[in-house]
């Protein structure tokens, strides 16, 4: 089996199993758009190349035959709590990604059919990471090292969707609205303005109102207004992802090679996630814009 079958999006490899000579190595390479060119092995002085015998065998002595089944979902996140890696799964191999330094591991990877789960880790980069386990039929499970308990009922898990969408897998809707997404843009473009502004001279409502993402061209309006115009937009999130893939809308914080990546539902809490929490950037501007300033631009935010 090739390994290029098994991983694509330039993450280096160890594979538990014997590999080739480096002469008949795979070159992976990233895809969607998110880095070029090749990497750099662990441990070897060739771009690209994979690792060579040398590599130890885990959870196997090297006289055990290969497993010829898929190992269970508790097994995958055991292994990467252990090894604080992400692993994937076929019928015949475990292989660890070396992506110890990436905050949303599998993010913009699509694996092929021959890759049955995978397991990563979501948080911060020690022994309290959760790890999330997810397989082809949509089964998945998070394990939660600090109780050392795992979870099944993780539907509703956000840090699950990098993991099925790189299995090509849905992911539930979003059942925030759009224009909760074109509020928070709108207020991180206002906190840029603030803190780009001097001292003491923030700047003033219409140009506060022309950084909205669905501000209309035209006079200036009120804060009402705006709100109002917000808040009836007709857009959806089928409709914001496909402008974003296609560039006609270019407000939402994913590039456009990783909103095709995303489905509906990942691209829309994936926005979120890209953006600063409401509650820190409306304390920010308070003290930034005056009593006054903020009034008006609360007053300007879409509500229910």
């Amino acid at each position: 089996m090739q390994l290029s079958a098994l991983c694509r999006g330039g993450v280096t490899v160890r594979c538990e199993q014997r590999m080739r000579p480096p002469t008949q190595a795979v070159l992976f390479r990233r895809e969607n758009g998110l880095s070029h060119g090749l990497n750099k092995v662990k441990g070897t002085s060739q771009p690209g190349w994979l690792p060579s015998p040398r590599v130890p065998l885990l959870h196997r002595t090297k006289d055990t035959p290969v497993p010829t089944a898929i190992p269970t979902l508790a097994e995958l996140a055991t292994i990467a709590h252990t090894h604080r890696c992400s692993v994937v799964a076929t019928h015949h191999r475990r292989v660890l990604l070396d992506d110890t330094a990436s905050p949303l591991p599998f993010l913009g990877v699509r694996f092929g059919p021959a890759v049955k789960a995978v397991a990563a880790r979501i948080g911060p980069a020690d022994h309290r990471a959760i790890v999330v386990a997810v397989d082809r039929s949509g089964e998945a499970i998070a394990y939660d090292p600090t109780t050392d308990r795992i979870e099944s009922d993780v539907r509703r898990l956000t840090a699950l969707d990098p993991a099925r969408r790189t299995l090509g897998l849905p992911t539930r809707p979003c059942r925030r609205p759009v224009w909760a997404l074109a509020n928070l843009v709108w207020l991180d473009r206002v906190l840029a303005a603030a803190l780009d502004a001097p001292l003491g001279e923030p700047p003033h409502w219409l140009e506060l109102r022309r950084l909205h993402p669905l501000a209309e061209a035209g006079p200036q309006s009120s804060p009402e207004v705006l709100a109002h115009h917000t808040r009836h937009q007709p857009t959806t999130w089928a409709v914001l992802r496909a402008g974003s893939i296609e560039g006609t809308i270019t407000w939402t914080p994913i590039r456009p090679a990783l909103a095709s990546w995303f489905d509906e539902g990942s691209f829309a809490r994936h926005c979120f996630a890209s953006l600063p929490d409401l509650d820190i950037v409306a304390a920010d501007l308070h003290e930034l814009l005056g009593a006054s300033g903020w009034r008006r631009v609360l007053s300007g935010l879409a509500r229910p």
